[in-house]
Parts: structure tokens; sequence; C-alpha cells
């Protein structure tokens, strides 16, 4: 999983990890049927939703979709859209929506790997939910319930995301909704060769028993996983991260870890969130772009209908790559104001601005 900083955080430029692999393993979904309410977060644009898709979510409410605060934390929000049933990728974007506010929730931080501390992909997290509102409600699909208690262990629970063998390449990802099924463990083997990095009051775990090779993988993240009453589905968590903490790849077996979402009604449907920054623009730069010259970096105004206003802005700057419809960002070291002297270094080089706003931590 990405980096992440405390607080609400807005980017003003869009920064992407790149184009999203996911589950390993598991069971096509032949029909919409089974989970309409599955959502895909993705960049703003025309082309195929394929190549634009990121992290996954669920809608529980018509105007909110919840998914995991990694995913959200350090991206701006008016760049980004949310599919609602998007089952086939490259053929069926669903019900789309802009977004309108993120909240993140309190108390949400990243926990490094002791075996990796210096790799933010081998990072676990604590409190790793996020509410999207949508710009306009979803009314022909309904949401999915959220359950009142966590699974014990032994239930079996179900991962909904758009999966892949696992394999890196050009057809890494899979362009249909996959199902794999896994069984809750013990808060014990949930902290089992990673510890210290398990959050428990938070977070809890599952594992293919079965022996059919489901696992998350990177930027599965925030995808639903969900416990069956009666045959129906009833959201229990979302994908946080897989054994990737404990040295393991995806689709090695290793327990699944979820943000937990049950018991947080209040929290999830309270009717006036916090709202990260929301800018309502990009960043300007000024300045002269050649070698031994200066660029000056000015923030973006920010929306007051759609975030709340920060208390805190910081500066960064980074080199720039284009993967696809995505921008990848290398940060400059150092490079920490809202000026930037030019080196040589950076001839012939595409440089950005990054501007992060934060609002004051809720308690």
């Amino acid at each position: 999983m990405p980096a992440v900083a405390a607080g609400a955080v807005a980017v003003a430029t869009v920064l992407v990890a790149g184009p999203a692999a996911a589950m390993s393993g598991g069971q096509p979904v032949p029909a919409p049927d089974p989970a309409p309410w599955v959502a895909t977060l993705a960049l703003a644009g025309d082309g195929s939703l394929l190549q634009r898709a990121g992290c996954g979510g669920a809608l529980i409410a018509p105007d909110r979709v919840v998914t995991a605060a990694h995913c959200v934390d350090q991206v701006d929000p008016s760049g980004q859209e949310v599919h609602v049933g998007a089952r086939v990728l490259s053929t069926d974007p669903g019900e789309t929506r802009r977004i309108r506010g993120v909240s993140v929730r309190p108390g949400y931080r990243i926990i490094p790997s002791p075996a990796n501390p210096d790799d933010p992909n081998d990072s676990t997290a604590a409190d790793d939910l996020a509410v999207i509102l949508l710009d306009r409600p979803v009314t022909d699909i309904a949401p999915l319930p959220v359950a009142d208690r966590r699974p014990a262990a032994g239930t079996e629970v179900s991962l909904f995301a758009h999966g892949t063998t696992g394999h890196a390449g050009a057809d890494f990802r899979d362009d249909v909704l996959h199902r794999g099924d896994l069984t809750t463990l013990r808060p014990n083997d949930c902290t089992a060769g990673t510890p210290g990095t398990v959050d428990t009051p938070s977070v809890w775990c599952a594992q293919d028993t079965a022996g059919t090779g489901v696992t998350g993988c990177f930027q599965d993240s925030g995808s639903p996983l969900v416990a069956w009453t009666e045959g129906r589905p009833r959201l229990v968590g979302l994908f946080s991260f897989g054994g990737e903490t404990a040295g393991k790849a995806c689709g090695t077996p290793s327990a699944q870890y979820a943000a937990d979402t049950t018991g947080l009604r209040r929290w999830l449907f309270a009717p006036r969130l916090p709202l990260e920054p929301y800018p309502a623009g990009a960043p300007e730069v000024t300045g002269s772009a050649t070698v031994g010259g200066t660029l000056h970096c000015a923030p973006p105004v920010w929306s007051r209908s759609r975030g709340d206003r920060p208390e805190s802005i910081g500066y960064g700057w980074a080199t720039v790559t284009r993967a696809g419809p995505f921008e990848l960002p290398t940060p400059i070291g150092g490079a920490d104001a809202d000026t930037l002297t030019l080196g040589a270094d950076l001839a012939g080089q595409r440089v950005a601005c990054v501007v992060t706003a934060a609002t004051r931590p809720v308690p």
C-alpha cells in the first residue's frame, strides 16, 4: 500500500501508484446480480475503465461508498471518479459518479513493517477506512447492508474484486469481477509472523483454507468482504493488506487482512462527516524551467462546499513519468519548500509541484 500522512490530506496533482493489480485466484462472477454494489475507484477520463481503475469499495447508501483510507489519502478527489456495478471493466462501466467529498476514519494510521520499515508497500494500517460522498445518489442499485458484528473465527467470508492470476505483465488484470472465498481466523493467528503490525481492534483476518490460491494483491485495497446471513451478503470488512508485511508475495498462501466495518454505523452514516480539503484547481507553477532557474508553486483554491478548511499546507516536488493514463511521481529529496532551484540532474525531466493540505485530526 502507498505511504500516507496522518489527518485529512488532498494532493493537488493526481498521484496514483499505477494500474491496479488485484485478487489472485477466485472465480469470475458471471452476472451482475450477486454483487451489484461493488464500487471501483478510477482516474476520471474517457479511456477504458480497465486501464484507469484503481481500488475497490462498496455502495452502502445511495450517496456513499466506503473504501480503504489509504486509497484516497494524498489523492486529489477532483481527478477521481467512482463506478458502481462495473462487473466487466472494459465494456460495462456501471453507474459513474464524481466525488463530492472524502472523510477518513479517525485514528487511521500506517504501521511500518519491522522486516522492511523503509518500504511503504510492506506497511499495514489501523482504522483503514474512508467514506466517499458521491455527487449524485445511485438510485437503481440496492446498497450493501453493513453487519453489526465482526465475523467469528471459522466464518466463511467472500472477497469481491477484479482479480488476476497474480502474475505481472500486460495481461495482469482480469476484466471480470471475481469472488474469492476465505475463512476467518482467530486473532492470535492474525498476528502470527507479523508482531506489532496488526491492529487487532480495527483489523480481522481470514485465509483460503480450501487451497484454491485466493489472496489479495496491491490495489485490491478497499474491496468488500461479506459474510452471508440466510444467503444474503452483509459487509463485514474491506481488504486492507495481505501477506506482504510478512514478506509473502501476492498469490502466496497467507492471512488476508480486513479493515473492520462492523459496529461503525454511526460514523458511516453520519449526516455531517469531517471532510478532507478538496482542491478547486491545480497548483500554479511559475518561474524559469531551465537549469539554474527557480520554480515557484502557488497552492490551489480550496473548495468550501466539498471539503473543510485546511489547517496546514505542505509543499513537495517530484519528477513525473507517464505510464498509460497514470502519472508516476518520484519525490525529489529535500525539496519541501514552495520553491525549487533546478539542477543539472533535472535537465529534460518533467517536474511537478505537490501540495498537501491537512485538516486538524479528529480525536
